[in-house]
């Protein structure tokens, strides 16, 4: 009997583990999914402004409707890095060629740079901010726009191409992060250098009493 309630307990404590751990990398890469919101749009509601991700594992299709439907296809595991629009002016695609964030932070403003903040800013204000459960959980519409969020961002902005068959890359870490890591510390260790090189002070030899003149 004793042996029985241990084993419900270690069962109920390991499930309730389980189900407050974040998704993986490789499980949000691997997930196929939909979500879909919908709610007033403009016009004072009048308009119904909807919000759909369709996922099948690499393939992030986003959907928003506001006045006129524009869909985003981007396969996160294939090269080179683009992104596929659809609108009411046709098929279009724009290829990565620069980096979308200038030397000087200002916005690059070629199409696939345009299209990029397009579809970032749907998910964030469209998505983020209203999917309802929990951010880290895939059954959740939140979980499941925090995972198409982050896998865009990795893969459009930092053009990481994924692969489902070797090991997927923390897609939690941002590049930016660890470049700036990399930056302070070598310039900290110079500087200690710097500081211990100036902290020396050389003292002249006495001079031989035999050698010096009167």
């Amino acid at each position: 009997m004793a042996f029985i309630k241990f084993s419900i307990l270690f069962l109920l404590t390991l499930s309730t583990a389980f189900a407050q751990s974040r998704f993986s990398s490789k499980s949000c890469l691997d997930a196929s999914y939909k979500m879909k919101m919908a709610q007033r749009g403009p016009l004072f509601g009048l308009l119904k402004q909807e919000f759909v991700i369709d996922k099948k594992s690499c393939i992030v299709h986003v959907i928003h409707k506001k006045y006129l439907p524009k869909e985003w296809f981007i396969d996160v595991c294939r090269e080179p890095v683009h992104i596929k629009v659809t609108s009411a002016t046709g098929v279009d695609v724009a290829k990565k060629e620069n980096e979308c964030i200038n030397q000087d932070k200002t916005k690059n403003t070629s199409d696939f740079c345009s299209q990029y903040f397009d579809v970032m800013d749907v998910i964030q204000d469209d998505g983020l901010i209203f999917a309802e459960g929990d951010r880290d959980d895939l059954n959740s519409d939140h979980g499941k726009t925090y995972c198409a969020y982050l896998l865009l961002k990795k893969y459009l902005n930092e053009s990481v191409v994924f692969s489902r068959y070797t090991d997927v890359p923390d897609i939690f870490i941002e590049k930016m992060k660890k470049e700036r890591a990399s930056e302070i510390l070598p310039k900290e260790g110079v500087e200690l250098k710097k500081e211990e090189q100036e902290a020396k002070v050389i003292t002249p030899l006495p001079a031989d009493p035999q050698t010096s003149s009167f």
